[in-house]
């Protein structure tokens, strides 16, 4: 996502994750979102410091089915993963590729409102918010990360605040160069989710 925004939301997070504790500052509740299923794969690959591509596989591309049916594959995109403050790198459960494949699903949405793809006049920065708390829900529920209530509605919080809603609005499409993908990343990672 854009710096601007990251550096917004990463002060954002902080003050939500610092205030989850106190449970009844959220507003957002773990039951109101609904898991969907997760299949395909990610491949993200780090091309210099704080520069990652995500790219689809093509024979079976990373694609998350909400619980009333609607998919979402996200397309080739720069990412930046979660945009978690460095500072709170070191508890569990905040690393900016902890939740990945909701961080990508998430930035897919932004990267459809902000270069105008088709489909993108579905979303909104509320639903966008609500779909990556979706996804890390399904992680949690399918055991592919550990249940961490606290830090699912801490992340949605962040990505639902007016700052998000800022970035949603104005936000500039930034997509990679063409003979970007030419060049040899210097690591590529990719998961599976059957």
């Amino acid at each position: 996502m854009g710096a601007a925004f990251g550096i917004g939301l990463k002060y954002c997070i902080m003050a939500f994750v610092l205030a989850a504790p106190m449970g009844t500052a959220l507003g957002a509740s773990y039951e109101q979102f609904h898991a969907g299923s997760l299949k395909g794969k990610l491949i993200v690959q780090w091309w210099e410091p704080d520069k990652f591509v995500f790219l689809p596989d093509k024979d079976n591309p990373l694609t998350f089915k909400r619980s009333n049916g609607e998919t979402i594959t996200p397309g080739r995109m720069f990412t930046d993963g979660g945009s978690i403050p460095r500072g709170l790198w070191i508890f569990r459960n905040y690393s900016p590729w902890g939740y990945a494949p909701a961080f990508i699903v998430h930035d897919w949405l932004f990267e459809m409102k902000h270069c105008g793809l088709p489909g993108n006049e579905k979303y909104n920065h509320e639903i966008a918010a609500t779909v990556m708390a979706e996804v890390m829900k399904t992680m949690m529920e399918t055991k592919q990360v550990g249940v961490a209530k606290l830090t699912l509605l801490a992340m949605y919080e962040a990505v639902d605040s007016d700052i998000a809603k800022t970035y949603w609005d104005t936000g500039k499409c930034v997509p990679p160069p063409a003979g970007f993908a030419a060049r040899k990343p210097l690591y590529e990672f990719e998961l599976s989710f059957e």
